[in-house]
């Protein structure tokens, strides 16, 4: 019987796709209504908060962008390349490659644009439940 104290590297990619989809997947879209605004001004607004302020503490904020780079830097390595994990972490971080080119330009998107971020945010929160589905540890799946 194994230790349940130590973590296989199943274990550990699991928790960490899965703090992915949590701190990143899910705060990316944390004030989208179920339908984009009519307003721009609302939905630039809505993008500025969710992309650029994703995480908010008493001590600041960090946008999207920020918190994947982040999380790559310390748990790209459970996710090799060339598995199917692997290749989900890549098309997260190509999504992001485009969310911020964008977002760095935000007050001067139009609104076509500013429709583009929203819907590549959605594309992140799928990607991250997907990738936290995929690194699920195989007997906890059913």
């Amino acid at each position: 019987m194994t230790d349940p104290a130590r973590s296989s590297p199943e274990v550990e990619a699991y928790r960490a796709a899965d703090l992915l989809r949590h701190d990143l997947g899910k705060a990316i879209r944390l004030s989208a209504p179920d339908t984009i605004e009519p307003d721009t001004e609302a939905l630039r607004a809505r993008l500025r908060a969710d992309v650029l302020e994703t995480r908010r503490s008493p001590s600041g904020s960090c946008g999207a962008a920020k918190l994947f780079e982040l999380w790559h830097r310390d748990a790209s390595a459970l996710f090799p390349e060339r598995t199917e994990l692997g290749g989900r972490v890549a098309a997260i971080t190509g999504i992001f490659g485009e969310v911020a080119a964008l977002s760095a330009k935000l007050d001067r998107l139009d609104r076509l644009e500013l429709e583009r971020l929203d819907g590549l945010t959605k594309d992140i929160a799928r990607e991250c439940r997907a990738l936290a589905e995929m690194a699920r540890p195989k007997a906890s799946k059913a």
